[in-house]
């Protein structure tokens, strides 16, 4: 969780005089380290890997600069707020009810003896399914054969760099780098570098794009599209088209033909825990409002009453006029007992039909959270959601039920879901050891159609 999103659960002070001024950040992937909850992200401020060893990362100086065509110059029209509330309900309360299977259906595909997770999972229309493999020292893209993990040749990408990952088919994928990210507004704009893999070898232009300062976090991809700061690129098969974004992003769920963008609140809506999403129209990115009412338990005492977070973690379409959003609904309260803050946090799902919002709670996680981390299509009318130690849901014909990813030996930890054209279902994570759920090595699950 991010320092901001600390200070506005537990009234904490911000790191510096700059940081008050920024917007408010809570929208993000989990930490990558499994294990890692909101009240140990707010102790240590961010659950980053060790550093990297000093590398030279692609320059940005010395190479062509990423030719752009416009795609847009102007925002899609705002969808109309939809009808309906979400009160939370009393905090023991589950709305959901999943009904825990006794064997999964889900098949440990690849389980190496490797350091690290994979992330960052990407299928191309062709059915290529791509990925990080994620160390804390090192990001290496890898591509899915259909029985093993194929890397590419090393690239080097400097030290401790935020690094994203796209791809349009099997031999065309490309990884964005931001090098030299600014620590405050009076800095210059970050350096992002474009590497593509032609199928033969990598090639890196420098993106021109004048875009504000940022925080490292404002970078993201997801099959063709990629996410700088408050612009979007769409690779069209021929060239690179930009179109601008409501606000600064953080994450592009979706596919390729379909994304969502979610973003941090806006710092000029009054309701600073209304979180932003946005999805693709031919006119442009189209706000899409949140239900309104979405408050605490009843008999809730948080520290900020007025300020819980809504986090969301995936976005899918089940139908023409149909799609869910899995998140999380947290707060911080006082613990008397122990005299400490603690974060409070409950598993939420919303559903919109033709602009009408319905909510489903889920219990209060008061003693190991275990939220949402991605969510995607069953290509059914259907969706699966992940949450990060290792339990897939699945919802059918408005009925939850719940299995435990297999592993091998270990502990599961889930960090993406990915949908191939062919209808299979790919949980991508890692298999952490007994001992610490920060040993992990990369781990892909597969649910065959």
């Amino acid at each position: 969780m991010s320092q901001e999103a600390c200070a506005v659960l537990f009234d904490l002070p911000p790191e510096d005089p700059d940081q008050a001024a920024r917007p408010l950040t809570v929208v993000r992937r989990l930490a990558p380290l499994a294990g890692v909850f909101l009240l140990a992200a707010c102790a240590t401020g961010k659950a980053t890997p060790p550093a990297s060893p000093a590398t030279p990362a692609p320059s940005a100086t010395g190479i062509a600069s990423l030719k752009l065509e416009v795609l847009t110059d102007r925002l899609g029209p705002p969808m109309k707020r939809g009808t309906g509330t979400c009160p939370s309900p009393g905090r023991n309360v589950d709305q959901l009810r999943p009904i825990t299977l006794p064997r999964s259906n889900w098949e440990l595909a690849s389980a190496t003896a490797e350091e690290g997770e994979l992330g960052q999972a990407t299928v191309t229309p062709d059915g290529a399914l791509w990925a990080l493999h994620e160390t804390g020292r090192t990001q290496e893209p890898v591509r899915w054969t259909g029985s093993a993990w194929q890397k590419l040749p090393a690239l080097p990408l400097g030290k401790d760099p935020q690094v994203r990952l796209g791809a349009a088919s099997a031999d065309r994928a490309w990884i964005i780098v931001e090098s030299a990210p600014p620590m405050s507004p009076d800095d210059p704009p970050a350096t992002y570098v474009v590497s593509t893999w032609d199928g033969r070898a990598w090639r890196s232009e420098r993106v021109d794009l004048g875009v504000r300062p940022a925080s490292g976090e404002e970078l993201a991809a997801q099959g063709a599209w990629v996410l700088l700061g408050d612009r979007a690129m769409r690779w069209s098969g021929k060239a690179w088209q930009t179109a601008p974004l409501h606000s600064y992003s953080y994450q592009v769920a979706g596919t390729t033909e379909e994304p969502w963008v979610i973003a941090p609140p806006d710092p000029d809506d009054e309701d600073e825990a209304q979180i932003q999403l946005s999805r693709w129209t031919d006119q442009g990115w189209q706000a899409v409002p949140l239900p309104e009412g979405m408050t605490l338990p009843p008999g809730t005492k948080a520290i900020h009453p007025d300020k819980p977070l809504t986090e969301i973690a995936g976005v899918a379409r089940t139908g023409p006029e149909e799609f869910w959003v899995a998140g999380t609904f947290s707060w911080g309260e006082h613990e008397p007992v122990d005299e400490e803050d603690i974060p409070v946090s409950r598993r939420l799902v919303m559903r919109n039909v033709a602009g009408r919002w319905s909510c489903w709670w889920g219990p209060t996680d008061d003693d190991q959270p275990d939220p949402f981390v991605d969510a995607v299509s069953d290509g059914r009318g259907g969706l699966w959601a992940a949450t990060e130690l290792g339990m897939l849901w699945h919802l059918s014909d408005g009925r939850w039920t719940r299995e435990q990813a297999p592993v091998d030996k270990g502990v599961p930890v889930i960090r993406d879901l990915a949908g191939s054209p062919g209808g299979e279902i790919y949980a991508l994570g890692g298999i952490g050891s007994k001992r610490s759920a920060e040993e992990t090595r990369p781990a892909l699950w597969r649910l065959k159609p």
